[in-house]
């Protein structure tokens, strides 16, 4: 609250004031007579509520943040602003000016107090030292049990008084004054109302076919901007472009207000009728009413008919593939599904619960940019970087060009979907961007390819979380989701069909089949590696490339894609700083599930006691006895077999910076004879469960 003593001279200070506190209300006072026209350009983000005073000098404007839903009490008393907030429970505000000179008593402004009030004003009243004028301001207040809220400090410079404060009926309002440089008389009021609001449900329409155009009539704009010899200006240039277009374009309105779209003939009807309506009123017409009430039932039923055959038609698909079967239970899993994935705030080390927004992407942000660190334990030289390489044949072979035919192809098996990555822009965009922008982007991709060098932008990556269990959790216990850039998605898919033809010509990915060798006591181990995808070491895995015989147009390439990545947390719209992401491949890649498994494609080579099978990022191993032996000799057997496999799969693990999930990490005892195993198998200092399989059954005659 501010009495600005004429909004006109000093709106200035109103607008410094907005910019230093985060503000839902502003109550003006003594505005004096202004033009909201003007006023609506600077407090754009805020509705306007005016109340005239009772002379040029007075007057009263209270201001409501958008997305806030407000509504206004009638009320003729001059210098007197009375609205409603709609929160969980409606609370009314009024903003009161009363000058010595007013035409109104304290009791006229009773009607207008409710259950939950507070009112807001300079009242010319100090109640310590103005005697019997602050006993009649008291009375007046007791009577509708409203409770006085004065700030410690003066708020009137001229007097050294406090004469801005509140009346109210909810407990535990904050005041106090704000002590800025002002040129009024007054000092600010800041005020904390313990009210939670009510979130208004907004809904967005975005005007694709505008999209479109606008794109298509650009073109030769953005044909002539881009520049090759610095391709992260052009590319940063062109997607701020694509990402402003698509703001532009989009409508957002609150989905209280939103109806179900009517078939044409149906609008049509109710068109006509309404014209009919209109000229009954000015004919008054009997013979036009009795038809106009005919017409309006018909339509009423139609409409009723239509609704109730969308209802029906919803529910017969919603067992199909169809896009009314995805939408109803995509909206119906999150009900079924028996743990919530929601992340509502982090327990941090003092045990504390941090659940607000800001907080949460603090904490999230220090905690992920430790973890996505690059490691520092690693013994050199290493065979993978230090060695010297070999020289392959294949080594000049260059990445193959890509096509515009390809491109598009490639684009259209992508699937569109609408979630967002850090610059704004989705796959969904693709069906509206004019199919001539693929030409220069083309030539993006073929540049990337040719000479390792991808633009910068392609680097980010918006990560939003969800809880592995519990909605309260340490970060920990989150699970991050990458969403990355959409054209790098597009690069990514014709970068992998070119690298997977090198990987299948070189028969650099075995294929592992894992069974049972009968007639011998068995064990197989499930094992779990730690974040397998984000613990990708970057330089070990071009190392690596590197002496499997990749050729180095593509080793570069994929160096040039791994390094310098950065990202930041989003939680409830809220978005934490950048960090660096120093390991790990893309989450949500294309290519980052053939960079893995290419990576670990020698991991068999390094288990020779077992037959093993990666599937994804978890290895199942299985360890059998010698056939032809005593049993318990082939369980001695077994045991050392399972001491080498531990052994060696340790090996590789620190050879290739890839950490073993200890807990999650099992193992099952099988055999043919009645007998549990009688050794514990030890992997990194730590006891693996061991299950048991029985394969017999008896059954009673």
């Amino acid at each position: 609250m501010f009495n600005v003593r004429g909004l006109d001279i000093r709106y200035q200070e109103v607008l410094l004031l907005i910019s230093s506190f985060n503000t839902d209300v502003i109550v003006l006072l003594e505005t004096g007579c202004i033009d909201l026209y003007d006023y609506r350009q600077m407090f754009c983000d805020f509705k306007m509520f005016q109340q005239s005073g009772e002379n040029s000098n007075g007057g009263i404007l209270i201001l409501v943040r958008n997305g806030i839903m407000v509504k206004r009490v009638e009320c003729k008393l001059p210098n007197v602003c009375v609205i409603d907030v709609e929160l969980e429970e409606d609370l009314r505000i009024i903003g009161v000016y009363a000058p010595d000179s007013r035409s109104w008593s304290w009791e006229d402004l009773s009607p207008f107090v409710n259950d939950k009030s507070v009112v807001y004003g300079d009242f010319n009243v100090d109640l310590e030292q103005d005697g019997v004028i602050a006993d009649n301001l008291l009375d007046w207040a007791d009577s509708l049990f409203l409770s006085p809220f004065v700030p410690d400090d003066p708020t009137s410079l001229r007097s050294d008084r406090k004469i801005d404060y509140a009346f109210s009926n909810i407990n535990g309002i904050d005041i106090q004054t704000h002590k800025m440089k002002t040129t009024s008389d007054h000092s600010p009021v800041i005020s904390v109302l313990p009210m939670k609001c009510k979130k208004q449900v907004n809904g967005k329409s975005i005007h694709w076919k505008v999209y479109s155009l606008f794109t298509e009539y650009t073109f030769q704009f953005w044909e002539k901007c881009w520049c090759f010899e610095n391709v992260d200006v052009s590319y940063n240039d062109y997607i701020q472009f694509l990402s402003l277009l698509t703001a532009r374009c989009t409508v957002i309105f609150p989905l209280s207000k939103y109806r179900i779209a009517i078939p044409p003939y149906i609008r049509c009807s109710m068109s006509y009728v309404r014209a009919l309506s209109f000229r009954q009123k000015r004919t008054k017409s009997l013979d036009l009413k009795r038809e106009v009430c005919y017409l309006r039932k018909i339509i009423k039923n139609e409409l009723k008919f239509f609704l109730s055959s969308q209802l029906s038609y919803a529910l017969q698909l919603r067992h199909t593939r169809s896009p009314i079967s995805v939408s109803f239970w995509s909206k119906a899993k999150r009900f079924i599904k028996p743990t919530s994935s929601s992340l509502n705030g982090f327990i941090v080390s003092s045990g504390a619960i941090v659940n607000d927004s800001i907080g949460m992407c603090d904490i999230a942000a220090d905690f992920y940019e430790d973890f996505f660190r690059r490691s520092d334990n690693i013994v050199r030289p290493h065979p993978y970087v230090d060695a010297p390489l070999l020289d392959f044949d294949n080594k000049d072979d260059p990445i193959p060009e890509v096509s515009l035919d390809e491109l598009l192809q490639e684009v259209d098996s992508l699937k569109k979907k609408k979630s967002l990555d850090a610059h704004g822009l989705s796959n969904y965009m693709f069906n509206f961007l004019h199919s001539s922008h693929w030409s220069f982007l083309l030539h993006l991709y073929n540049l990337s390819f040719s000479s390792a060098v991808l633009p910068v932008a392609w680097k980010d990556t918006r990560i939003l979380l969800l809880a592995k269990k519990d909605s309260i959790c340490s970060p920990a216990f989150t699970r991050p989701i990458s969403l990355l850039d959409c054209f790098q998605k597009v690069g990514e898919k014709l970068f992998l069909s070119r690298f997977r033809d090198v990987l299948y010509r070189r028969g650099l990915l075995p294929n592992n089949q894992s069974g049972f060798r009968e007639g011998s006591p068995t064990v197989t181990l499930f094992v779990d590696f730690k974040s397998a995808f984000d613990m990708l070491w970057h330089e070990g895995c071009v190392g690596k490339f590197r002496k499997m015989g990749i050729p180095p147009s593509f080793t570069n390439w994929i160096r040039a894609w791994l390094e310098n990545r950065r990202g930041f947390i989003e939680i409830n719209s809220v978005k934490s700083r950048w960090f660096g992401i120093e390991k790990g491949g893309p989450q949500g890649s294309s290519l980052t599930p053939t960079v893995f498994i290419s990576y670990h494609a020698d991991m068999p080579a390094f288990l020779s006691w077992s037959s093993s099978h990666l599937f994804a990022d978890d290895l199942a191993a299985v360890v059998a006895g010698q056939i032809g032996l005593k049993f318990s000799i082939q369980c001695i057997d077994l045991e050392k077999r399972l001491k080498l496999f531990c052994d060696q799969l340790e090996y590789y693990c620190i050879l290739t910076l890839q950490p073993i999930n200890y807990t999650k990490t099992e193992a099952l005892w099988s055999t043919r004879a009645p007998f549990s195993p009688q050794f514990d198998i030890i992997l990194g200092g730590h006891t693996i469960k061991m299950g048991q399989t029985n394969p017999y059954v008896y059954v009673e005659n």
